[in-house]
């Protein structure tokens, strides 16, 4: 039994190290390796304490509320593919902020219908997500975004909630710059306590 285990691990660590190497190849890049904070700074003063860390493979706000900060990565980017998953506590309160302005809303709403401009998945205050995708909180979502240009595709559990959505305009917290300039992933993390993990991202060329 003891040795049908091991080879059971290695088995497990060789298709591991498969996708990542495959994933690579495909020009996707992780932007948390699970294990510490290498590569991300508080997003307001780079200087200042980070109050969030790394717990069993993901990344979580320690600190919430006026207590807490936003989290950034230190590289900048502008086009380019992402896929991130997120989970909540109960009337969890976050956000995923493209180019450090554009916020995707991270928020326990799951079931609300028809979803408005700040339920989850809707660019924060200003369009809303096309279905109510999200999954209970305490339940892992995906998120798959692709913004070139300003042009907006996003997918959450699999279902299109922004459909080629030009956007034009920052949202509220957004850092400084404008909205076609390149900027951080920024987490929001002064509201609710949230969980993010498997965060890839893949550049792309301005066509």
């Amino acid at each position: 039994m003891r040795q049908k285990a091991i080879w059971a691990t290695v088995v497990l660590a060789i298709v591991a190290i498969s996708f990542c190497a495959s994933a690579a190849e495909e020009g996707w890049i992780s932007l948390f390796n699970g294990k510490d904070l290498t590569g991300w700074q508080n997003a307001r003063d780079a200087k200042a304490e980070n109050k969030w860390k790394a717990e069993d493979g993901t990344l979580t706000n320690v600190a919430t509320g006026h207590d807490g900060n936003d989290i950034a990565t230190v590289d900048k980017f502008k086009d380019f593919d992402l896929k991130i998953e997120y989970k909540t506590v109960k009337a969890g309160n976050s956000g995923v902020y493209l180019r450090g302005r554009v916020e995707l809303q991270v928020l326990d709403s799951a079931g609300k219908n028809p979803p408005g401009k700040g339920d989850d998945g809707a660019v924060y205050d200003q369009f809303p997500p096309k279905v109510n995708a999200a999954k209970p909180a305490g339940e892992w979502n995906t998120l798959e975004v692709s913004y070139v240009g300003d042009t907006l595709t996003a997918k959450l559990n699999g279902q299109v909630i922004h459909d080629k959505q030009k956007i034009t305009s920052v949202t509220g917290g957004a850092l400084p710059g404008g909205v076609d300039e390149a900027g951080p992933l920024m987490l929001q993390g002064n509201h609710g306590k949230v969980w993010y993990r498997n965060i890839m991202i893949k550049p792309l060329d301005k066509k």
